[in-house]
This record gives structure tokens, C-alpha cells and sequence, in this order.
């Protein structure tokens, strides 16, 4: 599911880019995915040049934009319009000119002293700081996970948000069950967990059942977010109260901890344990606390006055 919702982001993008005319046979393709492209020296490609998971070489001409995502860009010849890279190694040697902008983000950027660039230069490489994220056959595998990651991670805040503003006050109350019932919570998430895999592998395998099995998988995707809501309010309300000395809105204490979620989660080898056990937690403390339901606080009895009693009169 992951692959397919990367997959249809990249085609998508690919879609909107402006159209190109058709080259012909044995010319280098307009729009290439997992296949390299290259522009020989002399040679002059009509329109824009877009290659996806795939490896640009340009000695000759574009007369277009050349677009390259998840690959590496070569380029030593002349572009008339832009050159956009996106998660690629990019090089740019003395003898290239482009005719319109440079925007290079997420990938490494090795610009020559000589190059010729008429437009602005934008260059993001915010990959150095990822670990075994460099040029090189799985760095394209790293990149793409990345993506994914990125892709997951939107969802998640999209539902995050939405528990905020259905169920403010249902999250104040599993935010204040978590730090004193967390092991159950954990416990109760992997049984559950393994439940909701079970029964949605029964039901997949009937045709009838397929239905129910998406039906399951979002109810179990709804119960994450909202307890995941709770965990991060507690997160962000905590480091608010240790940083600033005070309680911090309801809404920036999510985003608080959302924030720290995100980085945590982007950490390799350690941010795949530590949000799967986030989603174990989240899914048992709304199984705990029944969605955040208030328990009803139990009658306070006050005690009954004794009744006055006269003085004793002493015998004179």
C-alpha cells in the first residue's frame, strides 16, 4: 500500500508537468521512469526531459526543462529552461549553461566554478543529514523510503489534527490516564494489533469478506490517530511546562509533539521501533479509557451532624 500511494504520487507530478512533444524513434524519450536518459554532444532534444528513479546525462542540448527525481543528474551541455532535482545527485560541470533556473532539493550539488547559470540557484540538501543517504545504488532505495515515510507521516499529522478538533476533551482525559496506565496500554495495543491482522488475513481470504476487512483497517486507523493525539498533547503540554513554565495551548501542544514525533520517527533503524510501539500505546489507551470517556465521580457523602444535647443540670 505504501509503494502503490508513492507510485501514483510521482505519476501524478509527472502528469502535471506541461506536455512534450513526441520525439522520435531512437531519440532520448520526453518522460522515462527506472531507465536513463542521455543527451549526447551535438545532438538537441525537443522539450522537456523528466526522468524518475533513473540516471540524466546531458552533453548536448535540451530546449526544454529537465526534471530528475530519485535518480542522479550529469549535466555538461546547455538547458534553455529550468533544471529541477529533486532527492538526485547533481553535477554540473564547468562547460554547462542554463538558460533558466537551478533548483536542486534533498540531493548532494557538485557545481563547477565555470558553469554558466542565467537564473537563481536554489539548492536545499537537507539528505547530508541523514545517515547512508549519499550517492550510490541504495541511496535511491533510502531517498524513495524517505518519501514514504514523509508520505506516512502526513497522513498521520491530517488525523492527528482532525482527533484535535473533534475530541479536545477526550484527549485531556487519555493524556491524563497514560503516564500511570502506559503498560497496560502497551499490552492491551499488541493484543489488539494482532487481532486487527488476524481477522483482516480471515477476511481477505473471502471475497465477501474484503469489505469488512478495509472496514476494519480504518477503525483501527481512526482509534491510532486519536490516541496518538493523546500521547502527543501529553508530549507537547510536558515539554511546555519544563521549557516555558506554563501550560501551552491545546492545539500547539499536539503540534509540539508531533514534532517530536516526526523527528524521532525519522531516525533510522530506531524511528521504525519507536513509532511502532507509539501506535501500540495509542491504539491501548483508547481501548483503556473506553475513547476518553469520563468516569463518573463516585457521590461525596457528608456526615450527618450529631444532635445537640441538652446540659447536664448539677444538683445544688
Amino acid at each position: 500500500m505504501k509503494i502503490r500511494c508513492l507510485t501514483a504520487l510521482i505519476l501524478l507530478a509527472v502528469t502535471l508537468l506541461p506536455a512534450s512533444p513526441v520525439v522520435a524513434a531512437g531519440a532520448t524519450p520526453a518522460v522515462s521512469i527506472s531507465e536513463d536518459a542521455y543527451v549526447p554532444k551535438g545532438q538537441v532534444h525537443d522539450g522537456d526531459l523528466v526522468a524518475v528513479f533513473g540516471d540524466v546525462r546531458i552533453e548536448g542540448t535540451v530546449t526544454g526543462q529537465v526534471v530528475v527525481v530519485l535518480g542522479s543528474l550529469d549535466l555538461g551541455g546547455e538547458v534553455e529552461g529550468d533544471v529541477v532535482s529533486i532527492l538526485s545527485g547533481t553535477k554540473i560541470a564547468d562547460t554547462a549553461r542554463i538558460a533558466g533556473q537551478l533548483v536542486n532539493v534533498g540531493g548532494a550539488l557538485d557545481q563547477a566554478q565555470g558553469s554558466h547559470i542565467e537564473g537563481e540557484t536554489v539548492n536545499v540538501n537537507f539528505m547530508r543529514f541523514i545517515p547512508f543517504a549519499g550517492k550510490g545504488g541504495w541511496a535511491g532505495v533510502l531517498r524513495a523510503l524517505l518519501i514514504i515515510k514523509l508520505i506516512i507521516l502526513s497522513v498521520v499529522f491530517v488525523g492527528v489534527l482532525l482527533a484535535a478538533a473533534l475530541v479536545p476533551r477526550r484527549l485531556s482525559v487519555m493524556s491524563r490516564d497514560f503516564p500511570r496506565r502506559w503498560g497496560w496500554s502497551l499490552l492491551v495495543g499488541l493484543v489488539t494489533y494482532a487481532g486487527v491482522v488476524i481477522g483482516t488475513v480471515i477476511l481477505v481470504c473471502t471475497i465477501i469478506g474484503i469489505p469488512l476487512a478495509i472496514a476494519l483497517s480504518c477503525t483501527a486507523l481512526v482509534i491510532k490517530c486519536v490516541g496518538l493525539a493523546a500521547i502527543l498533547y501529553l508530549i507537547g503540554n510536558t515539554s511546555g511546562r519544563n521549557l516555558f513554565n506554563r501550560d501551552l495551548p491545546h492545539l500547539s501542544s499536539i503540534l509540539g509533539g508531533f514534532v517530536i514525533y516526526a523527528l524521532l520517527s525519522l531516525v533510522p533503524f530506531f524511528g521504525f521501533v519507536f513509532r511502532h510501539v507509539m501506535d501500540l500505546l495509542a491504539v491501548g489507551i483508547v481501548l483503556l479509557t473506553r475513547f476518553g470517556s469520563e468516569r463518573a465521580e463516585p457521590p461525596v457523602t457528608v456526615p450527618a451532624a450529631a444532635p445537640a444535647t441538652a446540659p447536664a443540670i448539677q444538683p445544688s
